[in-house]
């Protein structure tokens, strides 16, 4: 018997309605995010760039002691000013006298010693010339007195050494300055040449920044640099650049630079202050709302908008310092380009979006 395998026409009919069905229904429509976007204008020319700094000296030195020890006085602190040869701090010398006495002993019974060995020799001589004593035992005699002497010098030496590591108990400062860090305190068992005592020379201030990459050429090539201080903003004062590191901070991945401050500057070390660099109109002088910025996996980054597919793309930038709401991009983007500036920590690469006005507050 043969299977009818042709569909019934019930079951015809039922697959028709079903297709119909579908076939009236609308598709789903994709809701694109609602974004705010900013086009990023380009600075006008003179624009500054600044960057956050502290006033530090040209010649800033750590100083420690030359021997080890327990410190027991502490005779400084922190932003006093001092002057050359001024105790600063003291470490117990107990050891260091009983050494000096040990030694100054050995240089007594040393010189005892040496002292009776010349009177021999003379006394050999005398003999030696009468004939009473031979040629050898002359020298025999000589040779004793030299090496007293010796015995004499070596003990003096070691008596001197001892003299100098009683001195080195205590720290005094190398020239006049001003003291910025004290690392030792009353108690503290410090080892020989650990820094204990920071000192600055405060006539030759000058300011210290971590600089971007994007902005070192904008630096060094700059038509001007000038600084303010946070206490003083309405002074200025001319700076030339001094020292740029050569590689970047591990940490920060900036470059530590020092500029040299002009003119007879009379500025407090540790004082919070700016640099501003002029006249140079470049990537580093557009600024972005600090809603735009967000934290990718390679650093900050925004978000910049494709205006012919409505689509966007993540950018990393490197930022400077924040300026009120806003943040100075230093490279990454370029004048015209338009980036997102509301929602950028939910959007995905590629993603399209449109476009809402977002009221003024």
């Amino acid at each position: 018997m043969v299977r009818n395998l042709l569909p019934s026409p019930l079951t015809a009919l039922a697959a028709l309605l079903l297709l119909s069905a579908c076939a009236a229904e609308e598709p789903v429509k994709t809701e694109r995010r609602a974004v705010a976007v900013l086009k990023v204008m380009p600075a006008t020319d003179g624009a500054a760039a600044s960057f956050p700094g502290e006033i530090r000296s040209a010649y800033e030195s750590q100083l420690g002691f030359q021997v080890a020890g327990r410190i027991v006085t502490r005779a400084i602190n922190t932003g006093e000013t001092v002057k050359a040869g001024q105790a600063l701090l003291r470490l117990d010398p107990a050891d260091y006298a009983r050494a000096l006495d040990s030694a100054t002993a050995q240089t007594g019974a040393a010189r005892t010693v040496a002292a009776a060995q010349s009177a021999d020799l003379a006394r050999a001589s005398d003999l030696l010339g009468q004939g009473f004593i031979s040629r050898a035992e002359f020298d025999q005699a000589k040779a004793a007195t030299d090496q007293a002497g010796a015995q004499l010098r070596a003990a003096e030496a070691q008596r001197g050494g001892a003299a100098a590591q009683l001195g080195r108990t205590t720290l005094t400062a190398p020239r006049a300055g001003i003291i910025i860090q004290v690392q030792g305190e009353v108690g503290q068992v410090v080892p020989a040449g650990s820094a204990v005592v920071t000192i600055a020379d405060p006539a030759r201030p000058e300011i210290a920044v971590a600089l971007p990459e994007g902005a070192l050429g904008a630096v060094q090539n700059a038509k001007r640099l000038t600084v303010t201080l946070l206490s003083d903003p309405g002074r200025t004062y001319e700076a030339r650049l001094r020292t740029l590191a050569g590689a970047a901070d591990p940490a920060t991945r900036t470059f530590a630079a020092r500029l040299s401050i002009l003119g007879d500057a009379q500025l407090r070390i540790g004082e919070t202050a700016e640099l501003h660099v002029e006249g140079q109109r470049a990537a580093f002088a557009l600024s972005v709302p600090l809603t735009a910025v967000a934290r990718g996996a390679s650093g900050a980054q925004v978000w910049v908008l494709d205006r012919n597919t409505m689509s966007v793309q993540p950018r990393a930038v490197s930022l400077g310092a924040p300026k009120g709401d806003a943040l100075t991009v230093l490279t990454g983007l370029e004048a015209g380009e338009t980036i997102v500036t509301a929602g950028v920590h939910l959007l995905r690469p590629g993603e399209k979006v449109r476009v809402v006005d977002v009221p003024a507050s």
